[in-house]
């Protein structure tokens, strides 16, 4: 088995550029980084202000993979070749959030159901696509069976690699993830996988690579995000310590990167209250910690209780 591989996994709202610099300047490199979807535009090539969170000055396009979602080919293919132009190695369609606003309208985990709606989908895009393009899927909408008639559809095309979280999407994140249902499928697959979900602990990730003996690409999301240390932990193989002084400056490069970013101080404040709702778990008293940021109406009021909680 060759080494393993770890990606960081699209969390909308939270891993956006700057959490990602921050992110790997204090607690290490991933391998592979997928935005926040960007969605397509019936007809037109691309919505700039889409694509602000791939600006090319602050990010790295060999190892950040731009995540597409959509249902029509040619908007798909429109999107793709401009980020292809931009000078990404690598593009993503998701086809598996899970999301009832998204999957209403036959997108994201939406299409799962509908095999031959993805197979003219791929036809499209692999005849008119020659860089890599990768799929992120659910095991189904519904129902983990919907996935083995999907499984023929995507062993018919050249798709650089699969990533699977598997859970379907009706679950949003809800229950647990399926591992049997993965171990089933991931072996009929012909592609490189890419396994994702629940992944919470180095016992947690231990056990799936015991389990899953040929997969070595792994895509961290709300574990690594709730513990940010964890990535090197994996890495490593040891217990790494949970220094308090190194949240303190990830969170501050943060905030006065958004600050310097985004329009007033509700925008601000909302941005980094959905990234406590992740590392309050790094204390004592996640759910007090987190109480105590989200009652804040006021930059001076938010600084206050950052302070307090760092000590």
């Amino acid at each position: 088995m060759s080494r393993n591989i770890f990606y960081l996994a699209p969390l909308r709202g939270v891993t956006d550029y700057i959490f990602r610099n921050a992110f790997e300047t204090h607690f290490g490199r991933f391998d592979y980084l997928l935005t926040p979807f960007i969605p397509t535009v019936k007809g037109i090539v691309v919505n700039p202000s889409h694509i602000k969170d791939i600006a090319l000055e602050h990010n790295n396009p060999l190892r950040v993979i731009p995540q597409i979602i959509g249902n029509n080919a040619d908007d798909i293919i429109m999107l793709a070749r401009h980020l292809y132009s931009m000078g990404y190695a690598s593009v993503n369609l998701n086809m598996g959030c899970p999301h009832p606003q998204i999957t209403r309208k036959k997108r994201g985990s939406g299409m799962l159901p509908y095999p031959d709606f993805i197979d003219a989908i791929l036809s499209r895009i692999y005849s008119s696509i020659k860089q890599p393009f990768s799929v992120k899927v659910r095991l189904g909408l519904e129902s983990v069976d919907e996935f083995s008639l999907v499984i023929p559809v995507l062993n018919k095309y050249p798709i650089h690699e699969i990533t699977i979280h598997p859970r379907t999407g009706a679950q949003m994140y809800d229950g647990t993830v399926d591992l049997d249902a993965f171990e089933k499928y991931y072996r009929c697959l012909k592609h490189t996988i890419c396994y994702n979900g629940d992944l919470w602990s180095k016992q947690d990730f231990d056990t799936c690579r015991r389990r899953f003996d040929t997969v070595n690409r792994w895509m961290l999301g709300r574990g690594v995000t709730q513990d940010p240390f964890m990535l090197e932990e994996l890495r490593s193989g040891v217990l790494v310590k949970r220094d308090l002084a190194t949240v303190r400056s990830f969170h501050d490069e943060i905030f006065n990167r958004s600050r310097e970013r985004l329009c007033g101080p509700a925008h601000l404040l909302g941005k980094m209250k959905e990234l406590w709702a992740y590392i309050a778990n790094l204390f004592d008293d996640p759910h007090k910690v987190l109480k105590s940021v989200q009652k804040q109406s006021s930059i001076d009021g938010y600084s206050g209780v950052v302070d307090r909680i760092f000590g």
